[in-house]
């Protein structure tokens, strides 16, 4: 009786992991601390992204890419939502996650124009 009930149970967990499907997100929760080329924290100021994805190697096709312009605590903490960003190449939810390797390339321009390091 075991055996037959953990053998239905297996079978059930089968059935369930094979119906199951992956989403591509809306957006992708990304945070940072920007610092200047010397290192020290840029705080509370405005400060541009420029936030490409690439696929299957770092250097790869970019299949996304975005803009955002955010400023810094005091800390010079930032958050944004990759994805919820001003679209320059692709969407994200056309990104095929599921086909080979993601690169994401995060580059900032830390007096708030686009001049990306």
């Amino acid at each position: 009786m075991k055996k037959l009930l953990l053998l239905l149970f297996i079978i059930n967990c089968s059935l369930l992991m094979n119906n199951s499907f992956a989403q591509a997100p809306n957006a992708i929760p990304y945070q940072g601390v920007a610092r200047n080329a010397a290192g020290n924290i840029l705080a509370a100021q405005p400060i541009s992204l420029r936030i490409s994805i690439h696929d299957v190697t770092a250097s790869g096709t970019v299949v996304f890419s975005e803009t955002h312009a955010v400023t810094t605590n005091t800390l010079g903490l930032f958050n944004v939502n990759i994805g919820s960003g001003t679209a320059l190449t692709g969407t994200l939810t056309g990104v095929d996650w599921g086909n080979g390797a993601k690169f994401i390339q995060v580059e900032m321009d830390p007096a708030g124009g686009i001049a990306y390091a």
